[in-house]
Order: structure tokens, then sequence, then C-alpha cells
């Protein structure tokens, strides 16, 4: 039996949702999540050789969020995974590489078609 989440990490499952749900609509190849310098984490549509983005994910929602990509697309071992979620009722399969962006970890999430 699984445990209840804490409520940090509903809002971080939430907020993804809510990303990839968007994307999705969208029509977004992929999503690039990297930290911002300003606090809290940078989000890029990505279309073609174009990302659209602004600082969708609050700094007291960075840790969760990074931590549940992390641990959701078994990245333990290796810097790409594959991140298994529903959009819209659909069950995708989201390939997910681990990069570094001016010493920070950073996630591209790439929709496979």
């Amino acid at each position: 039996m699984s445990e209840v989440p804490k409520e940090s990490q509903a809002l971080a499952r939430a907020k993804m949702q809510e990303i990839l749900d968007q994307a999705i609509d969208a029509g977004a190849d992929a999503v690039t999540i990297e930290f911002a310098k300003e606090g809290g984490l940078e989000v890029l549509f990505v279309f073609g050789n174009t990302g659209v983005g602004d600082i969708f994910i609050q700094q007291n929602l960075e840790e969760d969020v990074m931590t549940l990509i992390y641990e959701q697309s078994g990245l333990e071992e290796k810097s790409c995974g594959v991140l298994h979620w529903e959009c819209h009722g659909q069950n995708l399969e989201i390939n997910v590489e681990e990069y570094e962006s001016f010493g920070e970890i950073a996630y591209t999430l790439t929709f496979l078609k």
C-alpha cells in the first residue's frame, strides 16, 4: 500500500499536471525546466527550435517538482529516463533528459509522437 503524499508532494504533482496539460494543449514538442536566477523554476514550452516560457513554478515548490521528475523518471543512475504520465485521459511516455545549466540540474521532457 502506498503512502499518502505529503502536501508539498501533492502540490508538486498538481503543478506538473498543469504544466504538462498546458504543453500538450499548446502542441509543444518538449518542455524544459530549470532553475531561474530570480528564484523558482523557469518552464519553457519548446516548439521545434523555439522555446517560449516564464517562471511557472514558485520557489517553495521547486525542490519537490525536481525530485518528482527525478524519481518518476528513474534517473537515479543515469541522465536519461522515461516519465509515465496521464494527460487528458491518455497515458503518455515522456523522455526525460537531465543536464546542467549554470551549475544547476535541469530537465528536458520530450513528448513521444
